[in-house]
C-alpha cells in the first residue's frame, strides 16, 4: 500500500478539508486531490461524498479512516520513541529479574558504560517475569525460562548455574559434600512456590529419576529465596537451589546432587517488538560483551557458598 495516498487521505479525513489537508502536509491542495484519488482508483472504491460544499466519509472511509488514526498514531508515538533514544543518557530502564544476584553483573556494566541511564529494577520468579515482559511492565529482564516463544521474545543466553543441595551445619548431612536421591528422600525438602524454575528443574529430575513430590516425607513450600534460606538455616529441612543464588553463609553447607546434576541457564529476554528499541538493544549488546567474558569457572562466585568446592563445614 502506497503510505504518501494513505497519509493525504488520512489527512483529509481528518481535517474535513482538502485545502487544510493540503495546509498540514505541506503540499499542494492538486496535490493531496489526486493522491486521495489515486487510492480510490487503486482500490475500485469511493472514500469521500464530494456532492456538497462538504467533504464527508462514505461508511468505507469511515472504517478507513478509524485504520489510519491508530496507524498515524502508533507513527507519531515511533517518532518521539526515537527522538528520545537519540542519546541514551537520561533514559531509564524497567530491568526485572528471577533474582537480584543474576541482575548485578548487567547493572554493573549499566553503570560504567552508560551513567545516565537510571535502572528501575524488579524482581520474583521467572513466571512473573514473562508476565511482567508481556505486560510492558519491563523492558528486559533475566530470567531461566528456557522455552520462550521465539515469535513473540528475543532472547541471550548468559550463564549457566549448577543447581544444589544445602543445609544448615547443624543437619545430618552436613559433614558431606554430595548427596544421592536415595538419602535425600529420607529428608524434609525446603521448596519455592510452583513457578520456580529451580522447582521445576527439580521436580523434572525426580521424574526422570521415577520419583516425585507425593512421595516425600514432608515438603515445606515457601514463596522466596530468603524464606528458603532461613528454613534451611533453622534446620527445618533441605534447600535446593542455584547455588550462585546461594548466599555466603558459614551457618550451611553445600551439597553437590550426585546422581541428578542438574543446571539452569539464565537468559536476557525482551519482547521481539521491543528488540529494535535503542536502548534495549543497547542493553543486549552490553550483555553480550559480558557473557563473552564470563568463561565456566572464571568467577570465583561461580562456586557459591563459604567453603569453595571442598565442601568444608564451618565451625558453629
Amino acid at each position: 500500500m502506497n503510505l504518501i495516498h494513505l497519509r493525504a487521505f488520512h489527512a483529509v479525513a481528518a481535517t474535513g478539508s482538502f485545502s487544510r489537508a493540503a495546509t498540514q502536509l505541506a503540499v499542494s491542495q492538486p496535490t493531496v486531490s489526486e493522491q486521495v484519488r489515486a487510492l480510490e482508483r487503486e482500490y475500485g472504491v469511493l472514500l469521500f461524498d464530494r456532492s456538497g460544499r462538504r467533504v464527508t466519509l462514505t461508511d468505507l472511509g469511515a472504517d478507513l479512516h478509524a485504520v489510519t488514526a491508530q496507524l498515524f498514531d502508533l507513527a507519531t508515538e515511533a517518532q518521539q520513541v526515537l527522538a528520545t533514544a537519540r542519546q541514551l543518557q537520561a533514559t531509564r530502564l524497567r530491568l526485572g529479574a528471577d533474582a537480584p544476584v543474576h541482575a548485578m553483573p548487567l547493572l554493573t556494566a549499566l553503570r560504567e558504560r552508560y551513567p545516565g541511564v537510571q535502572v528501575a529494577l524488579t524482581t520474583g520468579n521467572s513466571e512473573r517475569m514473562l508476565a511482567d515482559l508481556d505486560g510492558y511492565r519491563v523492558d528486559v529482564a533475566v530470567t531461566a525460562v528456557p522455552d520462550l516463544d521465539r515469535r513473540r521474545f528475543a532472547t541471550l543466553p548468559l550463564w549457566r548455574n549448577a543447581v544444589v543441595a544445602y543445609v544448615g551445619y547443624r543437619h545430618p548431612l552436613a559433614g558431606h559434600t554430595e548427596v544421592r536421591l536415595e538419602h535425600l528422600r529420607r529428608h524434609p525438602l525446603v521448596l519455592r512456590e510452583p513457578g520456580s524454575i529451580t522447582r521445576s528443574v527439580f521436580e523434572q529430575a525426580l521424574a526422570r529419576a521415577g520419583a516425585d513430590l507425593a512421595g516425600w516425607p514432608e515438603v515445606i513450600q515457601v514463596d522466596s529465596r530468603e524464606a528458603v534460606h532461613a528454613a534451611v538455616t533453622a534446620g527445618l529441612g533441605v534447600g535446593v537451589v542455584s547455588e550462585r543464588e546461594l548466599p555466603h553463609d558459614p551457618r550451611v553447607a553445600v551439597l553437590d546432587l550426585a546422581d541428578m546434576p542438574l543446571a539452569i541457564t539464565e537468559y536476557l529476554a525482551c519482547l521481539a517488538a521491543n528488540r529494535r528499541s535503542r536502548l534495549v538493544r543497547a542493553v543486549f549488546e552490553l550483555a553480550a560483551t559480558i557473557t563473552a567474558d564470563r568463561t565456566p569457572g572464571s568467577d570465583p562466585d561461580d562456586r557459591t557458598g563459604p567453603y569453595g568446592s571442598d565442601g568444608a563445614v564451618p565451625s558453629p
